[in-house]
């Protein structure tokens, strides 16, 4: 009883603070509960046209007290998030930056997923650290983010991740390096480029190799080697770099 009170009173509060005049828009937040607790749908997209008709931008606000609510289901908190997002558009990007902090893994890579929809610039202080973050969906989601929004330290921060050992299992690199690597190749980070030739050495990946090779490749300017075995391919770029250098 005395959990449902203190909710309850967390849930007004933080209602106020997000809209300090909030005559008529707490039957649209029950509304909006209402809906999320009888969804049948693993899609949430009707939802969201079903918002967008009935409120608005009116339910922007209600939905971010939903995001918020640590006592709701991650689901529920992360349909919340992407329909503010939505429903608000650029200019409440910066109203999701908190939510990169969140506790849940779900709310962390929604707000990313989010502010990269909204193509939000300005968040990118924010939005590197999470390269780092501790759960491997954030750290892929954060690897997209960066790419889509090239903010300044983008080729710094994804060339680290390629040298960080939780992106690793078994020799083997987990997802993130072959993203980080196809992003740099996109955004032709050049400068990058020397850092990444340890990565031709590499013995235990050899897919990780072939990426590198085809970033290094492009990055520098110099033709793929020709068709042969892998270990050669790396020698003769290397033989080959080392004399356009000279």
């Amino acid at each position: 009883m005395v959990g449902a009170i203190c909710l309850s009173l967390l849930t007004s509060v933080s209602f106020a603070a997000l809209n300090p005049n909030p005559s008529g828009t707490q039957a649209v937040l029950s509304k909006i509960r209402r809906d999320l607790k009888s969804r049948t749908k693993p899609s949430f997209e009707f939802l969201l046209k079903r918002w967008e008709a009935d409120y608005g931008t009116g339910a922007v606000d209600p939905l971010l007290v939903v995001a918020q609510d640590v006592e709701s289901p991650d689901t529920d908190r992360y349909i919340a998030l992407m329909g503010a997002a939505k429903l608000g558009g650029p200019a409440n990007a910066q109203r999701i930056l908190p939510y990169l902090k969140d506790r849940s893994w779900m709310i962390r890579s929604g707000a990313l997923k989010a502010l990269s929809a909204l193509r939000d610039q300005k968040s990118y202080t924010e939005i590197l650290p999470l390269l780092q973050d501790k759960a491997l969906v954030v750290r892929l989601q954060a690897v997209e983010t960066v790419a889509q929004l090239n903010p300044p330290g983008s080729a710094r921060a994804l060339t680290d991740t390629l040298f960080r050992a939780e992106n690793y299992h078994g020799g083997k690199a987990q997802w993130i390096p072959q993203k980080a690597l196809a992003a740099l190749r996109a955004m032709k980070a050049k400068e990058v480029a020397p850092r990444l030739m340890s990565l031709l050495n590499y013995n235990s990946d050899p897919s990780l190799q072939r990426q590198a090779l085809l970033t290094l490749s492009e990055l520098t300017g110099r033709p793929m080697p020709s068709a042969k075995p892998l270990a050669y391919q790396i020698q003769e770029f290397k033989t080959n770099l080392k004399s356009a250098q000279k």
